[in-house]
């Protein structure tokens, strides 16, 4: 379980999510999010390669790449801390660094 496999003919990313009691099925969910049950045996003749898991993790979702952080959390601002602030920060990590 939790191992991803590629459907070489279907170019499609799928993860193991269950194996059932007996061992005559699994559950797997598709990268766009569908879920799906195969049998043991389907599975097995699959032409399938073993994958990393992806680094993508909007699949599900259905985001457009301009949907990534701005649209949901507004523009980050630039400069949120005063510069003596910053300085005082950083001098009291290196105290704590340099003992």
């Amino acid at each position: 379980m939790g191992a991803w496999y590629e459907h070489t003919d279907l170019q499609t990313l799928f993860e193991v999510v269950f194996i059932d009691d007996e061992g005559e099925s699994i559950g797997i969910q598709y990268f766009d999010g569908e879920i799906g049950e195969l049998e043991l045996d389907a599975f097995i003749r699959m032409p399938l390669c073993k994958v990393d898991q992806p680094e993508d993790w909007s699949g599900p979702y259905e985001m457009d790449n301009d949907d990534f952080f701005e649209s949901d959390f507004g523009a980050f601002p630039t400069d949120t801390h005063s510069s003596a602030l910053s300085e005082e920060y950083e001098s009291a990590t290196m105290r704590i660094l340099d003992e």
